[in-house]
C-alpha cells in the first residue's frame, strides 16, 4: 500500500469513526506505529486532521475532509466501498439493488455488485475476492435460500469483513459470528393478504407458491392467518420451477383451481406474480369471473398491475430493504463491535386492485 492510499484509508477511518487510534490501526494494517504517526503528521500539516494523544480526530472545522470536489465521500474519493452479492440481477432483486445504490450514492459510498447465479461455490469465491480486494463491508443475498448447512457461515467466518445478510434470515448462525440481517417480513405479507380476503367475505383461501426463498415464510403466514380466523380447509400447493415447454406449470394451475373449487375456496394467494396471472387465465378459461366468482391476490407486485384484471398484490419493501442494508453496513463501519448485531424485518404493503 503506497503512502497516499494509506493516508486515504486513515482519513476514511477518522470520518467514519470520528477518531483513529494509532496502535489499533497499525495492528490492523500490519504496519508500525511510527509509519502511522508520520502519515498523521502529513495529514495534520494539510489541515485534514487534528492530532490528539494516541491518534487523531477531525479538525475543529469538522467537515473539511468530507467536502469539496476531491473530498472524502465524493465519486473520486468514496468514503467506503461496499460489496453487494445477489443470486441474480433480474426478477425481484433490481429494486433491492436500486435502494442500496441510492443510499450509497447519498452517503458518498461506492457500491460494487456481484452475482452468483445461485451457485454456492461462486458465492464463497466472491466473498473471498471482495474481502481480499479491500471492500469495507459486504451485503449478501445467499445463493441457498434456506441456509441448512455450515458452508455459508464458514465462508463468512473466513473473511475479516463485516457482512449484512439481505432478504435472508441470520437464524442458525453461530453465535461467534457478528452478522446483521434485514429482510421483508413475508409471513406478515401473507397474513395481510388473507386478512384482506376474509374482510371481503371469504371463508377459505387457497395458496399456490413457486419453490423459492420466500415460499416457506408465505406458507407460515398463510397458516397462521387461517388459524387465527378459523378458516375452512383450502389447498396449499407448491409449483416446481418450470421446465421449458413441458407444460408443468399449466397442469399445476388447473389442478390447483380444481382443488379450490372442490373444497369451496373461492379465493387464493399466489407467489409470484406470474403464477397469479396464470391462475387468472385458467379461471377465465373456466368461465369464472374475477373477482365475482374467484378472487386472486398476487405476491411480489412486480407485474401484477399489468394482468388483464389488474391484480391486488402484496408488495415487499424491496427498495427499503436495500437502503436499510446499506445503512447497517455504514453503522457497522462507524461503530465496529461497539454496536449490537441487528436482525430487522420490514413489513410489506397491500396494493388493492380489481382482482379482489
Amino acid at each position: 500500500m503506497i503512502a497516499e492510499e494509506r493516508r486515504e484509508r486513515m482519513l476514511r477511518e477518522i470520518v467514519l469513526r470520528g477518531r483513529l487510534e494509532v496502535a489499533e490501526f497499525a495492528a490492523r494494517l500490519g504496519l508500525s506505529g511510527m509509519t502511522i504517526r508520520r502519515d498523521l503528521a502529513v495529514l495534520s500539516e494539510r489541515g485534514l486532521v487534528r492530532r490528539v494523544h494516541g491518534g487523531a480526530v477531525l479538525p475543529e472545522s469538522a467537515d473539511a475532509p468530507a467536502t469539496g470536489a476531491r473530498g472524502i465521500g465524493s465519486a473520486g474519493r468514496p468514503l467506503a466501498t461496499i460489496g453487494l452479492i445477489v443470486p441474480d440481477a433480474a426478477y425481484y432483486f433490481p429494486p433491492v439493488i436500486r435502494g442500496a445504490s441510492e443510499a450509497a450514492r447519498g452517503a458518498g459510498i461506492r457500491l460494487v455488485l456481484g452475482t452468483t447465479n445461485y451457485d454456492a461455490r461462486e458465492e464463497a469465491r466472491q466473498l473471498t475476492r471482495l474481502s481480499e480486494n479491500g471492500v469495507d463491508a459486504i451485503m449478501l443475498v445467499t445463493a441457498r435460500p434456506q441456509i441448512e448447512d455450515q458452508a455459508t457461515w464458514d465462508a463468512i467466518a473466513r473473511i475479516d469483513t463485516p457482512v449484512v445478510l439481505v432478504e435472508r434470515s441470520a437464524e442458525g448462525a453461530p453465535t461467534s459470528l457478528r452478522i446483521d440481517a434485514v429482510r421483508s417480513d413475508h409471513s406478515y405479507g401473507a397474513e395481510i393478504a388473507v386478512d384482506h380476503l376474509v374482510e371481503r367475505g371469504h371463508r377459505a383461501v387457497g395458496l399456490l407458491c413457486r419453490e423459492s426463498a420466500t415460499a416457506p415464510w408465505i406458507v407460515h403466514g398463510h397458516a397462521r392467518a387461517a388459524a387465527r380466523w378459523g378458516l375452512d380447509p383450502a389447498p396449499v400447493m407448491t409449483a416446481p420451477s418450470p421446465r421449458w415447454g413441458d407444460g408443468s406449470t399449466s397442469d399445476v394451475l388447473r389442478r390447483f383451481l380444481d382443488e379450490c373449487l372442490v373444497s369451496g375456496a373461492r379465493a387464493a394467494l399466489a407467489l409470484p406474480d406470474e403464477l397469479a396471472i396464470g391462475l387468472l387465465g385458467v379461471a377465465e378459461e373456466r368461465g369464472l369471473r374475477v373477482p365475482e366468482d374467484f378472487a386472486i391476490v398476487a405476491y411480489d407486485d412486480e407485474i401484477a398491475s399489468l394482468a388483464g384484471v389488474p391484480l391486488t398484490a402484496v408488495a415487499p419493501p424491496k427498495l427499503a430493504v436495500g437502503r436499510r442494508a446499506l445503512e447497517m453496513c455504514f453503522m457497522r463501519l462507524e461503530e465496529r463491535d461497539s454496536t449490537p448485531s441487528q436482525r430487522t424485518t420490514l413489513a410489506p404493503t397491500l396494493n388493492v386492485r380489481e382482482s379482489t
